[in-house]
């Protein structure tokens, strides 16, 4: 048996998270398996890679030995890829990140678009957190990324695609008893609901506490939801209000216990972005990707508006 590929992405991944579990959950795969590859390593290298006694994780003398061999072979691989990719253009493999509150509204349409103008594109989508996407993206996991905040590392590169406001979601009877006025509504007329919130680790969370920075700890529900469906649900069933993206309107449409109102100007917003690694921007012609991106988000975003200003 050899040395393999996935072997040493494996440990890379062990040394980089100094977890198992979070190890196998940046790598798309199951703590079980991860294992199995470091154990044949080490069988096949007959020394031990891994210090197990102490937490986090870290490699042995000869493991950082080893790490440091497989930094540069991974690294000389990614660089081939990246030059076979400058040659080719958008085609072949590509694998693209985005985050929970965007995929399931923007994906449809974006890759209906995908499909008809990038037929030799193969699209292989990752969905997870920010801070996941954007480990993945500078470890080489990811091409590229779709996220809602600002990126401040300076070994990635963001892009602008599109805007998307913040409407308030909030039980209909709720909104009737506090008397909401749509288009009007400022925070202070919602205070005594409670917020509901994303769980730690999504960027809507932070919006959210962002928008509601006079509350107290008793009216911010840590609810810890990871999706804005079970939100939605939450909030028509009277447990609270939430803030859901425009983007997302759609989905709430046709439910008579739910009042999606805008909020009084100038309202939150969030900018969804493209995000790759700085150092594959020349080699990466993404270009033509990133406007149909640009036009599916667009295109949902005004869809939206419409259906708003038609309710006069």
């Amino acid at each position: 048996m050899k040395i393999s590929l996935r072997q040493l992405q494996y440990f890379q991944a062990l040394c980089r998270h100094g977890h198992f579990g979070h190890a196998a959950a940046a790598s798309n795969v199951s703590q079980p398996a991860l294992s199995v590859k470091i154990q044949e390593l080490e069988t096949l290298l007959g020394k031990s890679l891994v210090n197990r006694d102490m937490r986090p994780f870290c490699p042995t003398p000869f493991g950082y030995e080893v790490l440091a061999s497989a930094n540069r072979i991974l690294a000389d691989i990614q660089s081939i890829e990246d030059s076979a990719r400058q040659h080719r253009g958008v085609e072949g493999p590509f694998h693209l990140g985005i985050i929970p509150t965007v995929a399931p509204y923007l994906l449809p349409v974006a890759i209906r678009l995908i499909q008809a103008s990038l037929p030799k594109l193969d699209l292989q989508i990752r969905e997870a957190t920010t801070d996941e996407l954007l480990d993945e993206i500078n470890h080489g996991q990811l091409d590229a990324g779709i996220i809602a905040t600002d990126v401040a590392a300076s070994s990635l590169t963001q892009r602008p695609l599109f805007q998307d406001r913040f409407l308030l979601a909030v039980q209909a009877s709720q909104s009737k008893a506090l008397d909401l006025k749509d288009g009007e509504i400022v925070f202070e007329d919602i205070a005594p609901l409670k917020f509901l919130l994303l769980a730690e680790g999504h960027c809507l969370r932070d919006k959210t506490k962002s928008f509601c920075k006079y509350a107290t700890q008793e009216t911010l529900n840590q609810i810890g939801a990871s999706s804005l469906h079970t939100l939605a649900g939450l909030v028509a069933g009277g447990y609270g209000t939430t803030l859901l993206p425009e983007i997302a309107f759609a989905d709430t449409e046709g439910r008579s216990e739910l009042a999606i109102l805008q909020l009084a100007d100038p309202s939150p917003e969030r900018t969804i972005s493209l995000v790759i690694k700085s150092q594959n921007e020349a080699s990466m012609n993404i270009a033509k990707l990133e406007r149909i991106l640009i036009e599916a988000g667009t295109q949902k975003i005004k869809e939206t508006r419409a259906k708003l200003s038609a309710r006069g």
